[in-house]
């Protein structure tokens, strides 16, 4: 799982250490090593991926497994 490309998929906070955080959802626009932008329809929020689950395509995905940029996730296949 730690191969997933969230750049451009609609996401969902559905669990999180923040409880303010979680049901944020919307478009992914940066993918950083320890972060993600969400675009909302709030604007733009950033979300640390330690200690989030998100929903996307209707699977759940621990943000610990998407810690390191996205081209060194994809390295690690």
């Amino acid at each position: 799982m730690n191969h997933t490309i969230l750049l451009g998929k609609n996401v969902e906070v559905i669990q999180c250490s923040n409880r303010y955080e979680v049901g944020i959802k919307g478009l992914v626009i940066e993918d950083t090593k320890n972060t993600i932008k969400i675009r909302t329809e709030n604007g733009v929020k950033v979300l640390i991926k330690n200690n989030i689950i998100l929903m996307v395509n209707d699977r759940k995905i621990d943000g610990n497994l998407l810690i390191g940029k996205e081209e060194e996730r994809i390295k690690r296949m």
